[in-house]
């Protein structure tokens, strides 16, 4: 029987994230998913802490698009919101969670499968942020590796002070615009281009829409003490389509999640699909003490017996629910109200991740419905 692979996204769409994974290299982790060379060339930036505003919980929405050219004489154009949260500060790092989202039939925002990752970053350079003290350093010009440009820029009808850094490297050009005075990302653009780089393949621009604290129901916390570098957690299950007039078919699904790296208020999780055979790209996330579905709870989290809604996103239109809360596991919803649900059951006693279920429209016209779910195995 053929397999489904719940990590792996078949659309345009996936090319608004151009990677899944963590920098390997330390290197912080653009809303893009390029990584960001800053703290290579600005080394500084690996040493100093992060800007006060900066703060666990705090998201940065960012809206995408991302032009291939024309296929068949067709633009191939996608679009996308891609949110970034800060899940925890570690002292000279910082934990964040990127997820992608992209419209559904309907034309309502929903998470992309797979089209998001997680990292852990240089305080001084995260995701959405660099040190503004030293992007003061920095001098106007173009070294050959890096060219900086400085000059006001109308942001949201206001005018504010910003600075452009420009990298090249081989393949790609891709720059980042920040605020000179605060050292939040506002722009970011990329280029793909071709070996004798006289044509751009493709081009993805990212512009910051909103930034904002999420509603999170427990404060502080710590990673749960059964969480071990190394340690893998199998999960099972299927995948249905239901398509009014036909027989439902079920698809086996089988992941793993392998902890590589724990913090002590976060850790790094690498989802893969054992049954693949490798062709599969694994999926990074990250979890952290100020986070909504994550891959475990603190325990700050487990001691909160209320029920009712946590957070609304006022980009995405998603909201958050406490749906149940009682020794048989806390249930957490995700919707949009329409086209989209996704459950995720935790243990209320150690806050494993227990099951995940996720219902979707995929064809409108049809009104063809995907169910996933997946449960821990014993």
């Amino acid at each position: 029987m053929k397999s489904v692979h719940i990590l792996s996204a078949v659309s345009i769409s996936i090319c608004l994230i151009l990677a899944s994974a963590p920098s390997v290299s330390g290197l912080p982790t653009l809303p893009s998913g390029k990584e960001n060379p800053l703290p290579i060339l600005l080394p500084e930036l690996n040493t100093k802490p992060a800007p006060s505003w900066v703060v666990e919980g705090l998201r940065a929405t960012y809206y995408a698009t991302v032009d291939q050219g024309a296929r068949d004489g067709k633009p191939q154009v996608g679009d996308a919101l891609i949110q970034t949260d800060v899940v925890a500060l570690e002292g000279s790092f910082a934990a964040t969670s990127t997820a992608s989202y992209v419209r559904s039939p309907l034309g309502l925002f929903r998470p992309l499968t797979g089209g998001g990752f997680g990292s852990v970053v240089p305080a001084g350079c995260g995701d959405f942020w660099c040190s503004p003290e030293v992007l003061a350093k920095v001098p106007e010009g173009d070294d050959g590796d890096l060219t900086v440009i400085r000059g006001p820029i109308e942001v949201a009808g206001s005018t504010v002070q910003a600075v452009r850094l420009e990298v090249k490297r081989t393949g790609i050009r891709y720059a980042m615009t920040y605020n000179a005075e605060t050292g939040l990302l506002l722009h970011h653009r990329y280029d793909i281009v071709s070996s004798d780089v006289a044509t751009t393949e493709k081009t993805g621009i990212i512009s910051l829409q909103n930034l904002r604290e999420v509603e999170i129901p427990w404060t502080g916390g710590t990673s749960p003490n059964w969480l071990r570098a190394g340690q893998t957690t199998a999960y099972q299950g299927q995948t249905v389509y239901e398509i009014p007039g036909t027989v439902p078919t079920p698809f086996p699904v089988n992941l793993r999640a392998e902890v590589v790296s724990v913090q002590p208020k976060s850790s790094i999780i690498k989802w893969t699909a054992p049954e693949d055979g490798g062709g599969s790209i694994p999926y990074y996330a990250a979890s952290g003490v100020y986070q909504l579905l994550g891959f475990w709870l603190p325990a700050t989290a487990l001691a909160i017996d209320e029920v009712g809604d946590v957070d609304s996103d006022p980009d995405t239109g998603l909201l958050i629910s406490v749906i149940q809360n009682d020794r048989n596991g806390i249930v957490f919803q995700e919707t949009n109200g329409r086209d989209y649900q996704r459950l995720l059951t935790y243990d209320k006693a150690t806050g494993t991740l227990l099951k995940s279920y996720e219902e979707k429209v995929t064809e409108a016209f049809t009104s063809t419905v995907q169910k996933t779910l997946v449960e821990l195995t014993a």
